[in-house]
């Protein structure tokens, strides 16, 4: 689990890194607009907030990506041992495999 919390993480923030010097490198932090109101910050504000909604944005879009890389057997997997599985189960009866709790 900390491995992909690190897969996450690490490439988001350095993709936020970039898109901050990207669009910092065009738009002056004083000329934002917010609702049409000129925000009232300073710049080091203006720039951490941007930096945390980029890392944000890159999270979001690298989750995804892992969300959407497990293999069948982490999403078809039973999480309970045989024994302990509801009656009905299809899967009441398997032997544990090495997966398996």
């Amino acid at each position: 689990m900390l491995q992909r919390i690190l897969w996450v993480l690490w490439p988001s923030f350095l993709v936020a890194g970039v898109a901050e010097g990207a669009f910092f490198s065009l738009f002056d932090p004083h000329e934002l607009m917010f609702f049409g109101e000129p925000i009232e910050a300073s710049r080091q504000a203006i720039y951490s907030v941007g930096f945390l909604c980029f890392w944000a944005l890159g999270a979001g879009a690298s989750a995804l990506t892992v969300f959407l890389q497990r293999s069948p057997w982490e999403v078809n997997r039973c999480p309970l041992i045989p024994g302990e599985r509801p009656e009905g189960c299809p899967k009441r009866g398997e032997e544990a495999t090495c997966g398996d709790p």
